[in-house]
């Protein structure tokens, strides 16, 4: 019996790994380095954009989705909420990145335009103590990655540079990928009001460690008044007080949302709300009529509640004749008939 060796095949599976490069930034409220792009990089069209460019060329501001630099020490600790990018992004140089320096030669391309220190940079208008969607635009979508959210102090200003000790951490959002962009919701603090900055870091969850910054300006304007009571009611059959106008939501024509009650009123009797540009005190029907100037009815009338409240939502949209525009101030009145 002879024996013939038998040859082994032996196959491996060769394993690897690429890395998935994600880029972004945040265009609402819009970055400051997507600002410069939007500017237009061979001929910005706002000073603050043009010295970006002198300092940093066109060429960072085209590639504005770039705007990041490896920390793999954040991912060695776990990346922890609120993570401490002082040692590489020290202060004066959070919009850049701590990329400033067009001799490295990890990063040769810099963002240190970035940096300047103005007023004059552009903002993104917002309502105090409102929730907004902050929406980041990316071109190379990843996961994992973790999200945190730094804003200006109240003591801060933009004729300070951006700064840690002015800097306060927020929260961590978990937003979802649509369609190329991460959104989440970010209340504006109490205490803000003025020209201040978002700051958000968006750090992949690798070895590398890649993270991305964004800046944003805003100038947090104070939120709409829903108005004071005028030309106090007479008494009605159902109250001595007579009908009380309350208002919820608020003033703002872009949130929509402003809705009024009135009452109490005798049920069923309907009742209809006016508004008009000025206020008077004139004999109208068997009581008065407190709107003046351009009135306009909010239609169709409304029927009061088993309470004899009447309701309605100020819709700017639906609403037949509303056409309030941002800035005007209006004057509203509930007109109805007691029957007693």
């Amino acid at each position: 019996m002879s024996l013939r060796p038998t040859p082994l095949l032996l196959l491996f599976a060769l394993t690897g790994s690429s890395a998935l490069y994600a880029h972004g930034t945040v265009v609402f409220p819009v970055s400051r380095v997507y600002n410069v792009y939007l500017a237009g990089p061979d001929s910005p069209s706002f000073a603050l954009a043009a010295n970006a460019v002198t300092i940093d060329g066109t060429l960072s501001y085209y590639t504005w989705n770039e705007l990041s630099r490896n920390i793999p020490d954040a991912v060695v600790q776990g990346l922890p909420a609120g993570f401490d990018y002082s040692p590489w992004v020290p202060d004066g140089q959070l919009a850049s990145g701590g990329r400033v320096d067009p001799n490295s030669t990890e990063y040769p391309r810099t963002y240190a335009g970035l940096d300047q220190v103005s007023v004059d940079w552009p903002t993104t208008t917002l309502t105090a103590v409102s929730t907004i969607e902050v929406d980041f635009l990316v071109t190379s979508p990843h996961d994992p990655s973790v999200w945190d959210v730094w804003m200006t102090t109240p003591d801060w200003d933009p004729t300070q540079p951006l700064n840690w000790a002015q800097m306060e951490y927020l929260h961590r959002p978990v937003p979802p990928l649509v369609n190329g962009h991460y959104k989440f919701d970010f209340t504006i603090p109490t205490d803000r009001a003025g020209h201040h900055v978002l700051w958000v870091a968006w750090h992949r969850d690798d070895p590398v460690g890649e993270v991305f910054f964004s800046t944003s300006d805003i100038l947090i304007e104070p939120a709409p008044s829903l108005g004071t009571p005028f030309c106090a009611a007479g008494a009605n059959s159902v109250d001595p007080a007579g009908a009380q106008m309350l208002a919820s939501g608020s003033a703002s024509v872009a949130a929509n949302d402003l809705v009024l009650t009135a009452g109490p009123v005798a049920v069923p009797q309907p009742g209809l709300f006016i508004h008009g540009s000025t206020q008077t005190m004139q004999p109208f029907g068997e009581g008065f009529r407190c709107a003046a100037g351009n009135v306009t009815r909010v239609l169709p009338a409304t029927v009061p509640d088993a309470s004899g409240y009447l309701t309605v939502a100020l819709n700017n949209t639906t609403n037949a004749g509303m056409g309030i525009t941002a800035g005007a101030t209006r004057h509203f009145q509930c007109w109805y008939r007691d029957p007693a």
